[in-house]
């Protein structure tokens, strides 16, 4: 008589070899991975990314709204990085160039000059 849980069993025993396999390639992926290969980062990873920048004002800006990328796990926070670095380029400045500061200076002083001496010649 043919036992009617047999095949059952036979694929019990095929599930469970192959969760086995995958938990084993889990654990050797695991250990030999590159950590910079993970798209996300929590606070240690941002502060460090962002080393000029106090801590307190980091969490302040990421409570605020003010740093993109933020995900919320529960109560975990978490930074996309790709978009936290795309942000912070944007963010830098550009070099000051002091001669055009100068320049556009100038132009602006000439011209209320040029506005009290047309405003004295028509009072006079």
């Amino acid at each position: 008589m043919n036992n009617p849980f047999e095949p059952i069993n036979a694929r019990l025993n095929n599930l469970e070899a192959l969760t086995l396999e995958v938990l084993q390639l889990l654990r050797t992926n695991t250990a030999t991975s590159n950590p910079d290969a993970d798209p996300y980062g929590d606070f240690k990873w941002l502060s460090a990314t962002c080393s000029g920048i106090p801590k307190s004002t980091l969490r302040i800006h990421s409570a605020a709204g003010k740093i993109p990328g933020v995900v919320k796990f529960g109560k975990r926070v978490l930074y996309e990085k790709s978009l936290v670095l795309n942000w912070l380029r944007s963010q830098t400045r550009q070099p000051v160039d002091m001669a055009e500061i100068e320049r556009i200076a100038d132009l602006q002083v000439n011209a209320q000059l040029r506005k009290r001496s047309q405003k004295e010649g028509v009072q006079a």
